[in-house]
């Protein structure tokens, strides 16, 4: 075997192969820095959750019969899910009507009990006139019979005068005590009456349909001409809203329903503030500019179940809106930024400084000499970028924010930039 051609290609290859030299450490690692300092720093808990209007009522006829009516909106277009209504003003009993069926048969009740009603007040302005005119008859016979008693004490007159006119004043009495009699029965079967009259009122309401409050109709399930029989038994929200003739809210506010993980929950207190959006991407922009924007709606913790849901293995949280519901919709789907807890001048440090060791937080300060030193911390609340520093720092000391990983407590450093504040 021939070996020249094996040991010429091993020449060759020994020919070009270059020569490694060993990698110095550099005198200072590059490094940026951040002066501690002290700024707003807030806590937060994040949830999601579903809007609704915090007034909703199903409306619903409380008799059967044939839809006659179905009001027009303020713009003149028959009722339908978005119209706005308009509720009972002040002194008013009830809101605009939206529906009515067919109410003959309760309108003539009415007019029956109303007839009913006049000849009672009759019957009651006839009883004071007997009863007025039996107080004048006892008046006469009690002056006659005082004017029989002294003639018959002086033997003036017989005693078959006598006993008259004693027997005639008893008459009167008795005659005076029927007409109170009657008049009282007069007054009751006007209270009677007045009854029957308001109940029929009652029950002629019973066909309409009233706008509780002013808002807007979420559903409307009825149409001129239907026969309306009655709801349907119904358990859920969903099956009430699809078996209601109407359902209205109040968009004028909201009330979101949170489910939040039950460990942040230690943290969540009733009236904290809370900051609610369909886009995180909104909340995040509103949470640069300092929650100045306007497209995006607050509300406070309404209350805190003490509980862990079973279905949702959570702790649920009732928020109700005070500013900017008008960026809400009934039944929307939000994302919630819960202000847990916030301190304004909180000595801290920016996100990226920090790390852990052995679940020990550490940061490295530049000191005088340009050297990294590894210094342990401890930290209290954090925002989105910032972690406030409760030990271990100064305001003004610098702790690098990027190069970290290249250093060791005592490496030299070279500051190559410093991080805004």
């Amino acid at each position: 075997m021939k070996l020249y051609p094996v040991i010429a290609t091993m020449m060759m290859s020994l020919w070009f192969v270059q020569p490694v030299y060993a990698q110095s450490t550099p005198d200072a690692y590059a490094v940026e820095v951040s002066p501690v300092s002290k700024q707003a720093v807030r806590d937060w808990a994040f949830a999601e959750g579903i809007a609704q209007g915090i007034r909703r009522e199903y409306l619903n006829f409380e008799s059967g019969g044939k839809v006659v009516f179905l009001a027009d909106d303020h713009s003149g277009n028959r009722l339908r899910p978005g119209s706005f209504v308009s509720g009972p003003k002040s002194g008013e009993r009830f809101g605009q009507l939206l529906a009515r069926i067919d109410e003959r048969t309760g309108a003539e009740a009415v007019k029956g009990y109303e007839a009913s009603l006049r000849s009672a007040i009759l019957g009651i302005e006839q009883a004071q006139a007997q009863l007025h005119q039996a107080q004048n008859n006892h008046h006469l016979a009690q002056t006659n019979f005082q004017r029989a008693e002294s003639m018959w004490a002086r033997a003036l007159i017989s005693k078959e005068r006598y006993e008259a006119a004693k027997t005639d004043l008893l008459n009167t009495q008795q005659s005076m005590n029927n007409a109170s009699a009657a008049l009282a029965a007069a007054r009751s079967q006007k209270l009677a009456a007045q009854a029957q009259l308001n109940q029929g009122k009652v029950n002629l309401e019973k066909t309409g349909i009233f706008a509780p409050f002013d808002g807007q109709l979420r559903a409307v399930n009825i149409r001129q001409g239907d026969y309306w029989a009655g709801p349907a038994a119904a358990m859920s929200d969903k099956e009430r809203e699809m078996h209601a003739a109407m359902v209205v809210i109040d968009t004028s506010q909201y009330e979101v329903t949170l489910n939040v993980p039950y460990y942040a929950a230690d943290k969540l207190a009733e009236g904290q503030t809370v900051y609610l959006s369909w886009s995180n991407e909104k909340l995040l922009n509103a949470a640069r500019s300092g929650f100045t924007t306007q497209d995006i709606s607050l509300g406070k913790i309404f209350s805190v179940s003490p509980s862990i849901s079973l279905n949702k293995r959570a702790i649920e949280v009732k928020v109700h809106t005070f500013q900017g519901a008008d960026t809400l919709k009934d039944g929307m789907h939000v994302s919630a930024w819960i202000n847990v807890a916030e301190k304004p001048l909180a000595l801290s440090v920016p996100h990226q400084a920090v790390m852990m060791r052995n679940n020990q937080p550490f940061v490295y300060v530049v000191n005088q000499d340009n050297k990294a030193q590894l210094t342990a911390i401890t930290t209290g609340i954090e925002d989105l970028y910032r972690v406030e520093v409760v030990a271990g720092l100064k305001a003004g000391e610098r702790v690098v924010v990027n190069g970290e990983h290249l250093l060791v407590h005592g490496s030299q450093v070279r500051i190559v930039g410093a991080a805004h504040e």
